[in-house]
């Protein structure tokens, strides 16, 4: 069926920009070149964000070794090559010729000795070339930050992606130089490495950043054949290395980079989530933790520029039977349900059989941390007294044959009103 304009706008306003929907490819291996700028426009795509451009021209920067490994939802690689300066503004600018409505990010990273000057006069060459927005790369684990990892000496190297993002100072620094020599909008695409890309989102919006993104890699040893540890997982490769792994494997950490985000930050700027994507459902998530806009990479890499008009067509759909008119309806409606651990109401309940379902498998009576269920009379029974509440019986039943029912207490229990702990 050949998609409408109407199959894929679902028009966004945030930022000072204007997208004709919520989804942007992320910056990566499918937006290195023109032909993919341009498929990315006729596809439906709102938003580009080109490949990394790091001037002067990186110390690692070679062909990439990919692996898609099925069985565990796991992209991962080892190098990748990035773009000169030249090849940056070319791109830039060609996309800006060819293209109609598609909004474009230069993706950026100065890695020379002229400091904050010189983060803002690459910033200030891709304004004049055309691009829409900068986002400025805090996230990049596979150059320094991989070296970093290992213990590699950081002298006579310069600090890049993931390295620099793990600084809120830094960060803040470089996004105000940015931000003061440029008159689009900036945005920080953060790590989650240092385990406090709240703080940091935060800080880079303190210091002027327009919006914040997440980022769809974590920094990971590749799986090892332990019968043959020198057969490595890359092709065409001698030796390994720590790999970027993205894929759906992600998205709960994603989300949580969101959330984090979100909470830290405020609702008043915005925030590209990032990570996982491949359904309208993983989306509809991102915006409920506070997601504006969605980045999707590797599903592109694997799938195409074509799974837009599904994933679209699929989230007008669910909009529709929740009688929401617009992604921006779903930002951030599920914040109200997340607590900390001291703030959560647990509910008093036990494990119930289901006599009928129940063929005394023995499953359930493996359970090693409590203990509470047995098998008498080829039916399984639940010791009450025993029974944490934590409803790890119910999950591996394979007969649906268990149940978790409130503990009757007075007045009598409810959906309103249950025994609490």
């Amino acid at each position: 069926m050949k998609q409408t304009i109407k199959d894929i706008v679902m028009p966004i306003e945030t930022a000072g920009l204007t997208f004709k929907n919520p989804f942007i490819v992320a910056s990566g291996p499918a937006s290195r070149d023109i032909s993919q700028i341009i498929q990315a426009e006729k596809s439906g795509w709102g938003g580009v964000s080109i490949k990394l451009t790091i001037d002067p021209e990186p110390y690692i920067s070679r062909n990439p070794r990919y692996r898609w490994l099925d069985d565990s939802d796991i992209h991962i690689f080892t190098l990748e090559k990035r773009l000169n300066l030249e090849q940056g503004l070319r791109l830039v600018e060609s996309g800006r010729e060819q293209t109609k409505d598609l909004i474009l990010f230069a993706n950026i990273t100065y890695a020379g000795d002229k400091g904050l000057d010189g983060w803002a006069k690459l910033a200030k060459k891709f304004e004049d070339a055309g691009a829409h927005a900068i986002e400025i790369n805090f996230c990049c684990p596979n150059m320094s930050f991989n070296l970093d990892a290992i213990g590699e000496e950081k002298e006579g190297r310069p600090s890049t992606g993931a390295s620099l993002g793990s600084n809120v100072e830094v960060v803040k620094m470089i996004t105000r130089a940015i931000k003061e020599s440029v008159s689009i909008p900036v945005f920080a695409k953060l790590t989650p490495e240092a385990g406090n890309i709240g703080e940091v989102a935060k800080g880079a919006v303190d210091a002027g950043a327009d919006g914040v993104c997440g980022t769809a890699n974590r920094l990971g040893v590749p799986p090892i054949d332990i019968y043959n540890p020198e057969n490595i997982v890359y092709r065409l490769q001698e030796y390994t290395s720590l790999g970027c792994i993205s894929g759906p494997w992600l998205k709960p950490l994603a989300l949580r980079d969101v959330l984090q985000m979100r909470t830290t930050i405020g609702s008043e700027h915005t925030i590209i989530g990032t990570g996982g994507v491949r359904h309208f459902s993983d989306a509809v998530e991102m915006g409920m933790v506070g997601a504006d806009l969605i980045g999707v990479c590797t599903a592109v890499m694997l799938l195409g520029f074509d799974i837009l008009p599904r994933i679209m067509r699929d989230l007008k759909r669910y909009l529709q039977e929740t009688d929401r008119d617009s992604f921006a309806d779903i930002r951030d409606i599920a914040l109200p349900y997340f607590k900390t651990a001291a703030e959560l109401t647990m509910i008093t309940g036990y494990a119930r059989v289901i006599d009928e379902n129940c063929v005394a498998c023995g499953f359930c009576t493996r359970i090693a941390h409590c203990n509470a269920i047995e098998i008498i009379d080829e039916k399984a029974v639940v010791r009450r007294d025993k029974c944490l509440g934590c409803s790890t019986c119910v999950d591996i039943c394979p007969r649906d044959a268990i149940e978790m029912v409130l503990k009757p207490c007075t007045p009598a229990p409810s959906r309103r009103n249950p025994c609490r702990e």
